[in-house]
């Protein structure tokens, strides 16, 4: 049972219960909901008691994950947020992406299936305010359902691992988004979105250098590709519930520390959108042709 399925099942069976016999068959099905859906089925259920339902209130929040994962942060990500007002956690996934096609041209399906998913949810509450916390290929995917999907915007964007390429129209595809409201969290010793920009097309290093522009809020954190998630969800309590709870954007630490490490040369020359690309194809040919005549 994905999340999907939890909201189609509580639609179903609050229009179908006698108002009631709701309390009493809700505890029932409640003991038949896989444990990390609870929260959302819970969440669900309050909203639908008291009457957020279709309001302007209410707010929907969607979390996208990576490449050859089940996500398993996202739950983490609910657990979290639990109790901010008015706020419904929703995981979206996919099938497992290995990394041979995150490097091909075959990544519509991703995209499609997340589309699919973000409607579903417009269908359930047309006026609710959709946000969006996304990681690594997660990133990826918000990209493109902005480029390819206009009926689909967000009230907020969190990235983390990002993948996007550093010039990304965001004043185009974001629909006059405040740079206040697309929050770009960029780990310093992240490696992936160098490797990603460096090695195949349509990716950017923006994970590890940020975008540095006047559409996007980068904030800097001493980690790597997934330390976003670890230590018992710090980041997430500390960096992220602010964000929804109270509309308010916390610095990083490592910002404010005055000997934080530079970006060397190489990651900047690694890092940029024409050079990076162009150096390892130059690197890899020169290899190649020494090989082949000596």
């Amino acid at each position: 049972m994905n999340s999907t399925e939890v909201i189609q099942l509580v639609q179903t069976l609050w229009t179908a219960t006698d108002p009631k016999q709701r309390k009493e068959v809700f505890s029932l099905v409640r003991s038949t909901i896989p444990e990390e859906h609870k929260l959302l089925f819970d969440g669900l259920v309050d909203n639908k008691r008291s009457g957020i339902r279709d309001s302007a209130d209410s707010k929907i929040l969607v979390l996208i994950h990576g490449i050859r994962t089940d996500g398993a942060w996202q739950r983490q990500v609910q657990q979290e947020l639990h109790g901010v007002a008015n706020l419904q956690v929703h995981d979206l996934g996919y099938d497992v992406v290995t990394g041979m096609q995150l490097a091909g041209p075959f990544r519509s399906g991703p995209v499609n299936k997340i589309v699919r998913d973000i409607r579903r949810l417009k269908d359930e509450e047309p006026l609710a305010r959709i946000s969006v916390i996304a990681h690594s290929f997660g990133t990826y995917i918000v990209s493109r359902v902005l480029e390819e999907h206009p009926d689909i915007s967000f009230e907020k964007i969190v990235l983390s691992g990002c993948l996007i390429k550093r010039n990304y129209p965001w004043d185009r595809n974001a629909r006059g988004m405040r740079k206040s409201s697309i929050i770009n969290d960029v780990g310093v010793r992240d490696i992936w979105p160098l490797i990603a920009s460096c090695s195949t097309w349509g990716y950017g290093s923006t994970g590890r250098v940020g975008f540095k522009s006047a559409t996007v809020t980068d904030r800097y954190f001493d980690y790597s590709h997934s330390e976003f998630f670890e230590n018992n969800g710090v980041h997430i309590k500390k960096y992220w519930r602010p964000l929804f709870e109270c509309d308010t954007i916390v610095q990083s630490d490592w910002e404010l520390n005055p000997e934080r490490a530079k970006t060397g040369f190489l990651t900047l020359f690694a890092a940029h959108q024409k050079t990076g690309l162009a150096g390892i194809i130059l690197v890899s040919t020169a290899v190649i042709l020494y090989f082949s005549f000596f």
